[in-house]
């Protein structure tokens, strides 16, 4: 064990003495793990630093964040999400962002059980992405009046690619599966406030 401790810190030291570029080209024994380098503060460093952990090598973890990135329609949910599909019951409450213009008798697909508290909520915790909803003005908290059937879990990351913003998710969220014309058959609004 010594040996390779020795072995290893040689390694560094060797590579900590070469010029970056110099350093990225020297070979790396398969049992040492090493960061893709990636520009401090951009959308990938961010993704790299939470999801990297969650994969063997830095070749999966990169194939993950390219096929995050190039996705026009990305999932909403984690890569790891099954579904979860059950009957929420009448009298659950629950908050959705709106875009300026939306009616609130026209809510969308996904709400959350978080209480939404800001835009800035909407974007990094729901991982809305500028496409999706390029404004966002107001909330709406809406209760349930019939059971509706929904698949519930947690928000997926999300790169909002044009601004190199990683949207790291993370707030609950279910997808209503009933078709739109027919959500507020099982809805009712409770309250309307904006958001800055």
């Amino acid at each position: 064990m010594a040996l390779l401790q020795e072995w290893l810190l040689a390694l560094l030291l060797a590579v900590a003495a070469l010029p970056a570029g110099e350093a990225r080209a020297q070979p790396v024994p398969a049992n040492v793990v090493v960061a893709v380098p990636a520009e401090a503060g951009s959308a990938r460093a961010a993704w790299w630093a939470d999801h990297r952990w969650r994969y063997a090598t830095d070749q999966q973890a990169e194939a993950a964040y390219q096929a995050l990135a190039a996705t026009d329609s990305p999932s909403p949910w984690p890569e790891w999400h099954e579904s979860n599909i059950v009957a929420l019951p009448a009298g659950l409450r629950f908050q959705m962002a709106l875009a300026p213009g939306q009616p609130r008798d026209r809510p969308g697909a996904f709400g959350t059980f978080d209480r939404i508290d800001s835009v800035e909520f909407v974007r990094l915790s729901l991982a809305v992405k500028k496409a999706w909803k390029p404004e966002i003005d107001r909330v709406v908290t809406y209760e349930i009046t019939a059971p509706l059937l929904a698949d519930v879990g947690v928000v997926g990351p999300q790169i909002d690619a044009p601004a190199d913003r990683y949207l790291p998710g993370g707030a609950s969220q279910f997808q209503m599966l009933v078709p739109a014309a027919e959500r507020m058959s099982h809805l009712r609004v409770v309250e309307e406030r904006p958001i800055r």
